[in-house]
């Protein structure tokens, strides 16, 4: 036999459906920040303003606790799902070749889509599918070859974070001894220009106060306006930032989920002890290395040069979050706790692609101006109101959508796209 079919639902690996809807509602957690306001609070929390009390207390819990660490584990788990869609025993090498670069062209249209017509700066999916068309050459190679291949990728990005580090601290320093000098003392050429330096680099990051009024006032704006400045943001995210950042962090956290997965963490087949010790390193390393950086963060004034993409120690925390997360919901899904609870997460994650678009459909109808215009008016508090309230809208949505029909609507649009024929979507009884 050599044509390929989709997984049925009840070969799915639930473990990995609880993970990675998680990991979906976690994602939010962050991505939230980008919708409600202006860009560079995405990075600075006083960007917009000050912030103190509770509200400051929880964006940093929210820094500690997920900054990255989900979207490590959404991208490990596409690298997990690689393999298990090469794993088609049924049918010809070539075949289930041809069907994932389809799918993963697909994917590429799906991202294209969320950013540009959805209007999210933040998309993934685009970085997915085209670091996705390179995993093919990885599949074959054994776990400890995987993995080692993305410590690789790690210490090049660990490379990449410390001298973005270096750089902007040494300019910023250099800044603020100019900025110091008395007025009336005037200034050499070279330090007007590390002024303008700065000035530009600021500029580059929207951090300027008169960009942040300017992208407050234009996210309040119609769909048009709001298209055109996603637009500009988005080539840059999928050209010059995809290929200094983006590429590097999606290839190396695929690859360690190749590696998870051959290693069998992801289905929840080793021992309990063994995902105890996942779960109590992992979270060791995480939060030790977290908590230091927010704590110098927020005790230097939260200085630009100490956002979470220029730390140096940036991966190595969350990649211990990652794999605390990892072994805390295999723990749970071995020990069956709250198994209602973990059957609903497992339906947010079966329709993952549904709820993730659908998130940015949500966000631009209450933040935008041709929604409810509430860009820029909440404060973090609020905001993660929101969060629960669309976790529980997407939780409820998925249970109730899958006791219907076989898969989320994005879901089987993309399947029908990448088997060029309509599958079946409705749930017959048993």
């Amino acid at each position: 036999m050599t044509q390929a079919i989709p997984v049925e639902r009840k070969n799915r690996i639930r473990s990995i459906d609880t993970l990675r809807g998680i990991a979906l509602l976690g994602i939010l957690l962050l991505n939230i920040i980008a919708f409600s306001g202006p860009l560079a609070s995405y990075y600075n929390p006083s960007a917009a303003g000050s912030i103190e009390g509770i509200n400051l207390l929880v964006a940093m819990f929210v820094d500690v606790s997920s900054e990255g660490a989900f979207r490590a584990i959404f991208s490990m788990l596409f690298g997990a799902g690689v393999l298990i869609f090469f794993a088609k025993p049924e049918a010809a090498s070539g075949v289930v070749r041809s069907l994932y670069y389809r799918r993963t062209w697909l994917l590429i249209g799906f991202g294209l889509f969320n950013a540009y017509l959805l209007l999210w700066v933040g998309d993934i999916l685009y970085a997915y599918g085209v670091t996705g068309l390179l995993l093919y050459f990885f599949k074959d190679l054994t776990a400890k070859k995987l993995a080692l291949s993305s410590l690789c990728l790690f210490l090049f990005l660990g490379l990449i974070h410390t001298s973005s580090y270096l750089f902007t601290r040494s300019l910023y320093n250099a800044f603020t001894d100019v900025s110091a000098l008395p007025i009336e003392i005037e200034k050499s050429d070279d330090q007007n220009q590390i002024l303008r330096d700065w000035e530009s680099y600021m500029e580059q990051q929207l951090a300027l106060p008169g960009q942040i009024q300017m992208e407050t006032e234009l996210r309040r704006r119609g769909y048009i306006d709001n298209f055109k400045f996603t637009a500009q943001i988005n080539i840059f995210f999928q050209t010059v930032n995809f290929l200094i950042n983006t590429f590097w962090d999606a290839a190396a956290m695929m690859l360690m989920g190749m590696a998870f997965m051959k290693w069998k963490i992801f289905d929840a087949s080793r021992d309990l002890g063994f995902y105890v010790k996942f779960m109590i390193y992992g979270f060791g390393v995480g939060l030790s290395v977290n908590c230091w950086e927010a704590i110098t963060y927020v005790q230097g004034g939260f200085k630009p040069f100490w956002v979470a993409t220029l730390r140096p120690t940036y991966d190595l925390g969350r990649l211990g979050m990652a794999i605390g997360y990892i072994g805390a919901v295999m723990t749970a899904c071995k020990l069956e706790i709250l198994p209602r609870l973990l059957h609903s997460l497992a339906c947010v994650g079966q329709m993952a692609l549904t709820n993730y678009l659908a998130q940015s459909i949500i966000c631009n109808i209450i933040f935008l101006g041709f929604g409810f215009g509430m860009f820029g008016k909440m404060n973090r508090v609020e905001i993660y109101a929101i969060v629960v309230a669309i976790w529980i809208f997407q939780i409820i949505f998925s249970v109730f959508w899958l006791k219907l029909f076989l898969y989320g609507p994005a879901e089987w649009l993309w399947r029908s796209l990448t088997y060029k024929q309509a599958q079946p979507l409705k749930l017959r009884p048993d």
